[in-house]
């Protein structure tokens, strides 16, 4: 009896679903029904309105319409109001004839005639002046009214000591050549009520107001009304309201709710019984459940409330949770699977991985037994170090959207198999193509370059890509692991934000030439002369570096050197430059190099750094302690470096000085003796006539201040290393190992 008890709950769920349905659905039809009779008592209210208002202003149209006629082409009235008649008293007898045939109308109830000219005001019964006249006040408002308007309701008897007044609404008509007023008086009361007649049912309330708002008609009471409908008549001014009692709405509704409710309740009814057969024959297996739950589980058995289906419900649970917990597993085991299959390209050896843990992978990545065409590529955050440390969350935002970009890749054939970070800054993805191998790179770089462009536009930062070469099968993916890992060894030379294919990249890796060495000697030379001329020293060796394939080691160990080497020197030079060149220079210099990333990126930031070295040193030796004269004469010196007869006894000559003591000044005030200042500007010249000129050696050594070309020849190669002549054929354009490498792109 027990286990019978979720049955009969059951069913008890079932009775008041059914009720509480039965009950929304009468009230929808009941407030349906109240709608519809609402609807029906406004519109017929509005109707009504209309009716009783366009009844009084037709009324009052056409009287206005008979005043109208009866006056045109009178000669009576005419007569009275121009005064051509021979005798006064005979017009005005006539004139009030046609008055009383106007009031033959029963809706009339006065009429008379005001003349301007002498102020006389003639009725149907008698004639008096207008001040003596009881209606004065109206007469007198209706001289400055502009034209024919009916007046609202007002109190108006023509024989003040004999009738009481009575309620009437007035029209006034003046005469053509202002001769005076016609003034026609409807009885309101009369035409109120032929409207109020209008009244078809006794529920309706009717409320007339006139232009000034008084209240000239009501009916049909308050109690239990609504107002409904409203209109003002453009003709008369007057308001009209008009609505009908709602009292009894509420049982019209019910009444008519009755019929469809007793439909909806016997459906209901009849749905409850086909639920509750239907029930009874289909959950007879759930039965059986509860019945085995509850005799096989002690805990049922012990509970004073529950029942069969909470048993059900506990053991399903338990089953739903293992269920999930393991799915959690299987995702968290995939994962890490996952991982590993990169960490194992990372670490494999020669000999690799044993056959089965290939089958294991290639099941795991859904590649099946057979061989397929795949490719590794690694994604490279740019400048990573920089932006970890000016905004993390964004960082690691970026990082996220960039994984899930990357493992949505799919185009045609192609697309990732699997990703990973090996790295805080690198990103793995296996990418397999379903295509010729000779058309897979080719795929995997339009998709690749889908993901850089995306990277640039969305992200808080852009990746560089080595993609390696295609791989025939899983267990041969590792060698193209290696090569996209070797592609990104070129990144400082291909630069930042761009794909390096390890195909294409291997064939173009080029030596260091030595002649990198050379030119940074100049460089540091003219630095300490100081001349500008290491300008285009500097040009030299970055064009260089630029030109060269070199992986990122040797490059980094170039510009090392580049750096330490300018460090050497500046020990040399005065304390205030080389503290300058501590606490700025170098370390800007090395965290470039550190953080930077790509030559063509690290060379603005070298040459500016070195301009404004240049430019405290060059202010230091021109504004520091030393005597003017020394300044005038280094100034001469490269003005007149190839004068042969340039000497201290020259500019002792020249500037007035003991040559001893300006040796003296000179070397202190520069650093630098008179006579290796005045060789480094000849040789430097020399230098370039060499290399940009077709002079011969003779003529060039006149030019830079020597006599004779054995001397010259000396000194040349005692400074440069190599004679004049060895200098210009190293420095031909056939020469240049250049020529022979391309810039990779």
């Amino acid at each position: 009896m027990e286990n019978q008890k979720w049955y009969r709950r059951l069913h008890l769920t079932y009775l008041i679903i059914l009720l509480v349905s039965g009950a929304v659905i009468a009230s929808i039809v009941f407030n349906v029904v109240y709608g519809n009779l609402v609807q029906e008592n406004e519109k017929a209210s509005r109707a009504y309105t209309q009716r009783v208002a366009d009844s009084v202003a037709s009324s009052l149209k056409n009287i206005e319409l008979t005043l109208a006629a009866r006056l045109v082409g009178n000669e009576a009235v005419d007569d009275f109001f121009n005064g051509g008649s021979a005798d006064p008293q005979l017009a005005e007898y006539k004139a009030s004839l046609e008055i009383s045939d106007i009031r033959n109308n029963p809706m009339i109830y006065s009429a008379y005639f005001y003349r301007y000219k002498d102020g006389k005001v003639l009725t149907g019964g008698y004639a008096a002046k207008l001040d003596d006249f009881s209606d004065k006040p109206f007469v007198l408002g209706a001289s400055r009214s502009p034209g024919a308007r009916w007046s609202p309701v007002r109190g108006y008897t023509e024989y003040p000591l004999i009738d009481p007044p009575e309620r009437v609404v007035s029209i006034v008509k003046k005469r053509s050549g202002n001769e005076g007023l016609v003034v026609l008086n409807v009885k309101a009361d009369r035409l109120l009520s032929a409207a109020g007649a209008l009244r078809s049912d006794p529920r309706f309330r009717l409320a007339i107001s006139d232009g000034t708002g008084q209240t000239i008609y009501s009916a049909g009471g308050s109690s239990g009304s609504k107002r409904l409908a409203e209109l003002t008549n453009d003709y008369t001014g007057w308001r009209y309201e008009g609505g009908m009692a709602e009292v009894g709405l509420f049982e019209e509704a019910v009444l008519r709710s009755l019929m469809p409710l007793a439909i909806v309740f016997l459906s209901l009814a009849a749905i409850y019984a086909c639920m509750a057969y239907i029930a009874r024959r289909n959950l007879r297996p759930l039965e059986k459940i509860v019945r085995q739950f509850t005799s096989s589980h002690q805990e049922a058995r012990t509970e004073a409330a529950g029942g069969g289906l909470r048993t059900v419900e506990r053991a399903v649970d338990a089953m739903l949770d293992r269920v999930s917990r393991a799915d959690r597993q299987q995702a968290e085991n995939v994962r890490i699977k996952r991982k590993q299959f990169f960490f194992d390209l990372m670490e494999e050896e020669e000999e690799g991985l044993s056959a089965p843990d290939w089958r294991e992978y290639a099941k795991l990545f859904g590649l099946g037994g057979e061989r397929c065409a795949l490719t590794i590529a690694i994604l490279e955050i740019d400048r990573y170090v920089p932006l970890l440390r000016r905004d993390r969350e964004a960082l690691l935002d970026s990082k996220r959207r960039l994984g899930e970009a990357a493992a949505r890749l799919q185009n045609g054939g192609a697309g990732v198999v699997a990703l990973d970070w090996i790295s805080g800054d690198r990103l793995a993805l296996l990418l397999k193509a379903e295509l010729a191998s000779d058309l897979v790179v080719a795929a995997s770089e339009h998709l690749l370059n889908e993901l850089l462009e995306r990277a640039e536009r969305e992200l808080a930062f852009t990746v560089t890509v080595g993609l390696g070469t295609v791989a025939g099968s899983l267990a041969e993916a590792a060698m193209s692991f290696r090569e996209a890992l070797s592609a990104l060894q070129y990144k400082m030379t291909a630069g930042n934000n761009r794909m390096i294919v390890y195909r294409e990249i291997r064939d173009m890796e080029t030596g260091i030439d030595s002649r990198y060495f050379k030119w940074l000697e100049d460089l540091i030379h003219h630095f300490r002369i100081p001349v500008t001329e290491w300008k285009s020293d500097f040009a030299k060796i970055f064009d260089h570096l630029e030109d060269r394939v070199l992986k990122n080691e040797e490059m980094q160990l170039l510009l090392n050197y580049f750096t330490h080497r300018f460090a050497r020197e500046m020990e040399e030079i005065s304390p205030e430059i080389s503290g300058y060149w501590h606490a700025v220079t170098f370390p800007l210099m090395t965290g470039a190099l550190r953080e930077t990333g790509a030559v063509a990126e690290i060379r603005p930031l070298y040459e500016a750094l070195i301009e404004e070295l240049y430019g405290k040193y060059a202010a230091m030796l021109e504004s520091g302690d030393g005597n003017r004269v020394v300044y005038e004469a280094r100034k001469y010196i490269e003005e007149e470096y190839a004068n042969p007869d340039l000497s201290l006894s020259h500019l002792s000559d020249r500037f007035g000085i003991n040559g001893k003591y300006l040796s003296q000044l000179f070397k202190d005030e520069f650093g630098v003796k008179f006579v290796d200042f005045l060789i480094g500007l000849r040789i430097s010249q020399s230098q370039k006539l060499l290399r940009d000129t077709e002079l011969s050696v003779n003529e060039i050594s006149r030019r830079v201040g020597y006599e004779h070309a054995i001397s010259f020849g000396r000194v040349f190669k005692k400074s440069v290393g190599v004679s004049p002549g060895d200098y210009r054929k190293a420095m031909r354009p056939a020469g240049d190992i250049r020529s022979g490498a391309e810039k990779p792109v």
